[in-house]
């Protein structure tokens, strides 16, 4: 017998429609725009590091890359993730413990000593 679950209710992908009085072209995903100005922020920065001018083709430097790099992350990679929710697993999978005892992590030391004591 199957029991249903609601756990995919969560998964729902919020959109905002507007920010303010500015009317979006299209809905966009939350995780689009967090994503998109998560690398806007470092590209800019590497671009005024690298001292490119801000002349009349900015879009194409300065949006266009981040825009591109935001479309190609959220969509899925493998097993229906996408590339965050995958980089989030294999970091998750490299940061646990390889051994566990009632429900605590144990690790084995390298080296074990032992010391005893003969009476005689």
């Amino acid at each position: 017998m199957d029991l249903p679950t609601y756990t995919n209710i969560w998964r729902i992908e919020k959109r905002l429609y507007k920010l303010y009085d500015l009317r979006l072209p299209m809905p966009l995903p939350i995780v689009w725009i967090g994503v998109f100005v998560g690398v806007l922020a470092p590209w800019s920065l590497l671009l005024m590091l690298l001292h490119i001018p801000f002349a009349a083709p900015w879009h194409v430097l300065y949006l266009v890359p981040p825009g591109v790099v935001t479309w190609l992350s959220t969509r899925p990679v493998i097993e229906s993730k996408r590339l965050t929710e995958l980089l989030q697993s294999q970091l998750r999978y490299v940061g646990e413990p390889r051994a566990w005892c009632r429900m605590a992590p144990t690790s084995e030391p390298e080296m074990v000593t032992f010391a005893g004591r003969v009476w005689r």
